[in-house]
């Protein structure tokens, strides 16, 4: 049984595609701009600064932060070659835009030597996550800046008006992924890596639509996955999707997930 979470871990594999469509589909909408916004102007970004976004999939984060300052150097790294090799296409006629295949635990990159280091939406996916902070403070200068954005999957829940069915679904979701309290505890994980002045926001991330719920949540296929794994019957599944059916005609459907956002100083 995959989902999406799942197969984030391993973004090379049969459902790259999905992955890529699941991306692209956040990247579009306000809510993950307006985070993504927050989160670039955490970085403090001026002249010809060095920016690391680890983890970076296919590329927005490195693409966009490139266009809008051309003098500063932007990396990307990532473990999929698939994901970069699609950022690279992407990236064209953008110089100060690089990727770089490789380890978030173990950086490719010397001591010392970015301004700033981001990671997004990935700590959820990746085994001890400390050691990805811990490598990010490590390659960042004195002085500079450490900005971390993870859902805390403990927030999330998905309402039609079942409730009992709701609640075992984002129970048997939030298994999917490896860490999936990290957005709550990202900020001692930084403290133990010796970030100092951290801050911390959250966004509310609020889904109305059926569809779209369904491409960043993956509800029908973690439904089915329910009821392989015995936590939903069969019927049980069925009437979920007859209540969300019904939810989204009206307008009562509704997925909720809190975004934490977390940012930081080496001194």
């Amino acid at each position: 049984m995959t989902d999406i979470a799942l197969s984030f871990r391993h973004a090379d594999g049969a459902m790259r595609s999905d992955l890529t469509r699941c991306l692209d589909f956040m990247n579009g909408t306000p809510f993950f701009r307006r985070y993504k916004q927050e989160s670039w102007d955490a970085l403090l970004i001026s002249g010809n600064s060095s920016i690391l976004d680890v983890a970076c999939g296919i590329g927005f984060d490195v693409i966009e932060l490139a266009r809008r300052f051309p003098d500063a150097n932007v990396y990307g790294l990532d473990p999929s070659l698939g994901f970069l090799d699609l950022a690279r296409r992407r990236a064209q006629g953008l110089a100060n835009a690089r990727f770089v295949g490789g380890d978030s635990r173990r950086l490719p990159f010397s001591d010392n030597c970015f301004d700033a280091v981001r990671i997004d939406r990935s700590l959820q996916h990746i085994s001890a996550p400390i050691e990805a902070l811990r490598e990010m403070v490590r390659v960042t200068r004195k002085g500079g800046r450490i900005v971390v954005a993870e859902p805390d999957w403990g927030t999330f829940f998905v309402y039609n008006g079942d409730l009992a069915s709701g609640a075992k679904i984002a129970g048997f979701w939030e298994k999917s992924f490896a860490n999936p309290y990290i957005g709550r505890e990202a900020g001692i994980l930084l403290q133990q890596c010796g970030v100092a002045s951290i801050d911390c926001r959250a966004q509310a991330l609020v889904v109305r639509s059926g569809e779209a719920a369904e491409i960043i949540f993956d509800l029908g296929r973690v439904t089915e996955n329910c009821v392989a794994a015995g936590v939903l019957t069969r019927d049980e599944a069925e009437g979920w999707r007859l209540a969300t059916e019904a939810a989204c005609r009206s307008g009562a459907f509704l997925a909720c997930l809190t975004i934490m956002l977390w940012d930081g100083s080496i001194p």
